[in-house]
């Protein structure tokens, strides 16, 4: 993933993207953790990814939808 980061980003300070990539996967652990079962499923996945995003809050939106899809299809 790193890679990727440095390829599309080359000025980018090393630092900067090591620490996004752990943001990022710290955000879908929050999200993943925060999935209930107990409501109807989609009404679960938006709220586990409404309370990630209170947490982390600079994502742009479109990345809280994939955040919904992504978890909606591994918790099928």
């Amino acid at each position: 993933m790193f890679g990727y980061l440095k390829r599309a980003h080359p000025r980018t300070d090393d630092d900067a993207i090591r620490q996004a990539i752990i943001t990022a996967v710290k955000f879908e652990d929050e999200y993943n953790k925060h999935f209930d079962w107990n409501r109807d499923f989609w009404d679960c996945v938006v709220r586990a990814v409404a309370h990630a995003a209170r947490r982390y809050p600079n994502y742009l939106e479109t990345t809280y939808r994939d955040a919904r899809n992504d978890l909606a299809y591994y918790m099928k």
